[in-house]
């Protein structure tokens, strides 16, 4: 959990550089669960990059994705537990039993690679044991637009349509090998609903000072809350108190983008608040997706560039000998998010791509080459490798001097 908090205020910084106006959204437990996967088979500096970008220490090996494994688990029983819950209070109270649909947080992963690759064994057992999936074959190098569409099918059925078209027309191509999927949907009531009878038109002034009409839902309540001397900042808890969605509102005269600047994993916008007050709450009702975003230039802003450098990456650890020869790296990663937040509750949903593919020897760019002018006398030899044998050694004093017949 430390690591994963600190990649989602590190992962942020990062998009924030290059974010177009307007919402923003990243989900880091997606990024990370997707991103661990593709760690499963690095090797080196590559794996050692990845390591330090992701927040994790390389040096507890298998105990990384245990880790991983472990917070899926227990993230993934929150639905049934408030489910659970809820039908018991339903049950004392006489009223309606709840809908199950309403009690959702899944999170799956998937991992499809080229049916012409062999994908090492050790990599496989990982996939197994701590995610929860094999590898769906696909034939990359010649249908590779049919493996995108099954891909997007897969997400879009996982988080219930509401994330579609994560790989966008273009995304992959005949040098696809392996693209490495995490997705997840949450939807939760709100622990204290809000009541839509309360819910008023109200001015929003965005960013650049114009004003929109938006819907803010209100409600007066004790909350967890904290004002960290620059922001108000409440927890909004789910049912059964298990999750919460926190807002943090820069005080007036704080901008919003420095005080994002200041986030980090121990910062009080990221972590449930110690203490409760009575809050009169209006929050505006919100419906976003993003488009699918770019985490390359982020995650290479991070340090971990080898693994994007078809001439440095080494994912030896996912297929030892590619049977074309290729060099595989990541060709990018993909991240797709919603949030939907009503009087009723919350629905959240996301989507990870890692896209690794393969570069012959053909598409590699030549290092930079190391000058050298032979402007000057120099010195020549003939020598025989398997021996050492010298045949033949002198200098070349006048390129054009040609000598005797």
């Amino acid at each position: 959990m430390t690591a994963n908090n600190a990649l989602a205020s590190d992962l942020y910084a990062h998009v924030l550089v290059n974010a177009p106006p307007g919402n923003l959204l990243t989900s880091p437990i997606s990024a990370s669960l997707a991103l661990t996967m593709a760690y499963a088979g690095a090797v080196g500096s590559t794996a050692t990059e990845m390591a330090q970008a992701l927040h994790f220490d390389p040096s507890i090996g298998s105990a990384i994705f245990d880790g991983q494994n472990a917070l899926s688990q227990a993230l993934s029983a929150r639905g049934a537990s408030a489910l659970a819950r809820a039908q018991q209070n339903a049950q004392y109270g006489n009223q309606p039993a709840p809908l199950a649909s309403d009690y959702d947080l899944d999170i799956v992963n998937s991992v499809w690679g080229e049916k012409t690759y062999t994908w090492e064994p050790p990599f496989l057992a990982i996939l197994a044991q701590s995610y929860g999936t094999g590898v769906y074959q696909e034939d990359f190098m010649h249908a590779w637009d049919a493996a995108r569409l099954a891909i997007n099918d897969w997400v879009s059925s996982e988080t219930k349509d509401k994330i579609n078209d994560l790989l966008p027309e273009g995304s992959l191509d005949t040098n696809t090998r392996m693209v490495l999927v995490n997705a997840l949907h949450l939807k939760f009531p709100w622990a204290s609903t809000f009541e839509p009878a309360n819910t008023m038109s109200g001015t929003f002034t965005r960013t650049d000072g114009t004003t929109v009409t938006a819907s803010l839902m209100n409600q007066t309540a004790s909350f967890p809350y904290v004002d960290d001397g620059q922001a108000q900042i409440v927890a909004l808890p789910l049912s059964n108190g298990d999750l919460s969605l926190l807002v943090a509102l820069p005080h007036a005269g704080v901008d919003l983008a420095t005080y994002e600047a200041s986030l980090s994993a121990s910062s009080a916008a990221l972590s449930v608040p110690s203490t409760s007050a009575l809050v009169a709450l209006s929050l505006p009702k919100a419906d976003f997706t993003t488009q699918s975003l770019s985490l390359a230039k982020p995650l290479i802003g991070m340090g971990m560039k080898s693994a994007f450098d078809p001439n440095t990456a080494d994912f030896s650890g996912l297929c030892a000998h590619p049977p074309d020869g290729a060099t595989l790296y990541v060709a990018d990663v993909l991240q797709k998010a919603m949030i939907s937040m009503q009087e009723t509750g919350v629905e959240a949903a996301a989507a990870t791509a890692v896209i690794v593919a393969g570069a012959t020897s053909t598409e590699l760019q030549p290092p930079s080459p190391v000058p050298m002018v032979v402007d000057r006398p120099y010195l020549v030899a003939l020598v025989d490798g398997p021996t050492g044998a010298v045949l033949m050694l002198g200098h070349i004093a006048d390129p054009t001097d040609a000598g005797s017949p």
